[in-house]
């Protein structure tokens, strides 16, 4: 949603350029560099959420393959001892 947000802002800027510069100056920003350099901040800001996020769910992953891992073992061991059993009196 963010960056849904961020595209369509930067779209309207580059539909209309002179935008930039009006909304500069009501802000009181007389360099429309500055205005810029606030804008790739924002977009910075942007990634670096993204990036703590991709990591926090890398980790969630990594923590469920785990949890199926031993899930899967204990299944075939269970499998192998019910086996057991029915062979047994059988």
């Amino acid at each position: 949603m963010l960056w849904l947000l961020s595209g369509v802002v930067i779209l309207i800027f580059s539909i209309f350029p002179r935008l930039l510069g009006v909304i500069s100056r009501m802000m009181g920003m007389y360099y429309l560099t500055a205005m810029l350099v606030i804008s790739f901040l924002f977009l910075l800001l942007i990634v670096l959420h993204f990036s703590t996020v991709i990591s926090k769910l890398s980790e969630k992953n990594n923590e469920l393959t785990q949890e199926l891992s031993i899930l899967d073992f204990r299944f075939k061991e269970l499998n192998k001892q019910l086996s057991a059993l029915i062979d047994e009196r059988g």
